[in-house]
């Protein structure tokens, strides 16, 4: 489809700078407007919390993020990251950072943030009788502290330097958590803020949480950004896409999302509307390299980068709504070099060191990944291999490859914010992870860490890209953990009145506030 690949080159050249956007967040409405309408939106899941930080769910986060704003964003489509209740972040030396708070933001409540909401969020998050599931991402484990300067002045310190800000961000992960009210939800037990009304900064405000059935939210006319352009939004659980489609063409749903390749001839010969995103999520093949796994050869596993027909999944099975990834960098991520293609797709060559692989092999995934699972599994068979496919709910899936029970796991990984240096980089691949099951594959490399550990003291930018494409090389080409397969993108469906939605790569329902209904 060319309009995906004009867009994942547009993606791909947006996201190689990666440049904060000092003022993306910052412009207000110029007039004051009064919402209006009801915006009713069907889609597949359910919260399951309204604790902000107890979870690892991208809808989770969307139903948050539309009531609690965080610090930094991803403005949509792109990747870069842009402030939204912080205004800027200062380096006071190589591992403390001072972030500077907009003055003047409410909460639902009518308390203004402060400084004290922030730390109170962060150390939350980081309180190990929390036990949050997400005090693990980016880069926390290197996070020192954090510590009130004054009102709007919040400290950061880390364990190692970060680099200078524009790198320093991502990995303080400012923009993967909402912030907390300090004197609400510190008054709250665990179990209470699981279904408590949040309480937060964000353009709309709690009303209701019917679970696996809606969850409704009104307008917060006194949002900083400026009031909402719809009076309500209801978020209605529709686990089957088949009737979500029809609740639309129906009009008893305004947005529908997730949208699959099944169903976009059908919603464009209705004249619905499609926001159609390249995604920033790699979908790729993870192979258990731990002792006693045939992909503990670094020649299965090469061979296994060149057994499998990438453009066939793209086309065949996405219709053209997926891109081929074929480097451990994704599209518009840092170290994605466009002109970097080292396997080359080639049964003969894979038959060769496949069929000598004789123990049983069973591929793990989730439901949304059951048809490529299948078509590689039929693949891998036509090279003498025993392959089956086993299909696993998210947690018990999570569970097993985190454990590290399985041989091939059929997964992804997300880099929303396009960084590699940081969250990507930690989360998959660096050895003090191991101990957390954060490394599926069981791969890690004392001396790639120390190659990252340069990379991430290096301020002359010129030789920063130079390391960077050599781990980028390294994990691709030469350890081998993974199979890069494919990048799906994110589409959406609307009535033809729903205004202002621009989808995100990251799949996320950013700037809700700005969509209004024109009926």
């Amino acid at each position: 489809m060319s309009f995906l690949r004009s867009a994942v080159k547009h993606l791909a050249l947006a996201g190689a700078s990666l440049a904060l956007l000092a003022s993306a967040a910052s412009a207000q409405d110029s007039a004051p407007r009064e919402p209006k309408g009801t915006l009713t939106i069907g889609w597949a899941w359910d919260p399951g919390t309204m604790d902000p930080q107890m979870h690892r769910a991208r809808f989770t986060q969307i139903i948050s993020h539309a009531m609690r704003d965080k610090l930094y964003y991803l403005p949509p489509p792109g990747l870069g990251l842009a402030p939204l209740v912080a205004e800027d972040v200062e380096q006071v030396d190589d591992t403390t950072y001072d972030l500077k708070l907009r003055q003047g933001v409410k909460f639902h409540n009518g308390d203004e943030l402060t400084s004290e909401d922030v730390v109170y969020t962060f150390e939350r998050l980081w309180d190990p009788a929390t036990k949050s599931p997400r005090a693990s991402m980016g880069n926390m484990a290197n996070v020192e502290s954090a510590e009130v300067v004054d009102r709007y002045t919040v400290r950061f310190k880390t364990k190692v330097p970060f680099g200078p800000p524009n790198q320093a961000i991502p990995g303080l992960n400012f923009a993967a958590q909402e912030i907390m009210n300090k004197k609400v939800d510190g008054a709250r037990t665990l179990e209470e803020t699981r279904t408590a009304a949040p309480m937060g900064v964000g353009p709309f405000k709690f009303v209701e949480w019917t679970p696996n059935q809606r969850v409704v939210m009104d307008a917060f006319l006194d949002y900083w950004q400026g009031a909402p352009g719809v009076e309500r939004i209801i978020w209605r659980t529709i686990p089957e896409e088949a009737t979500r489609v029809a609740e639309l063409l129906s009009g008893s749903v305004d947005m529908i999302y997730p949208v699959t390749t099944d169903f976009v001839d059908q919603l464009r010969a209705a004249n619905m509307k499609l926001e159609i995103v390249p995604g920033s999520s790699m979908r790729m093949l993870q192979m258990n390299v731990r002792e006693g796994s045939p992909f503990a050869d670094p020649e299965v596993r090469r061979a296994m980068n060149v057994a499998i027909d990438k453009d066939a999944i793209a086309e065949h099975i996405y219709r053209g709504l997926a891109v081929v990834a074929r480097q451990v960098s994704g599209i518009g991520q840092e170290g994605y070099n466009p002109d970097y293609d080292p396997f080359t797709y080639d049964p003969e060559a894979a038959k060769a060191v496949l069929s000598k692989v004789t123990k049983p092999i069973e591929m793990l995934t989730v439901p949304m990944f059951e048809l490529p699972a299948q078509f590689i599994a039929e693949q891998l068979r036509g090279y003498g291999m025993n392959v089956s496919t086993k299909i696993m709910d998210t947690a018990a899936f999570n569970a097993a490859v985190e454990a590290g029970d399985f041989d091939l796991a059929l997964a992804f990984a997300g880099y929303g914010t396009g960084e590699f240096v940081g969250a990507y980089y930690n989360n998959h691949f660096e050895c003090s992870r191991l101990a957390t099951g954060r490394i599926r594959t069981g791969f890690c490399s004392e001396d790639l860490d120390r190659k990252y550990a340069e990379l991430r003291r290096e301020l002359d930018q010129a030789r920063w890209q130079e390391k960077m494409d050599e781990i980028n090389r390294e994990l691709t080409e030469v350890h081998m953990p993974w199979v890069p397969l494919f990048i799906e993108a994110e589409v959406w469906a609307m009535q033809p009145h729903v205004q202002g939605f621009v989808g995100s790569s990251t799949g996320q329902m950013f700037d809700l506030h700005k969509v209004t209904l024109e009926k």
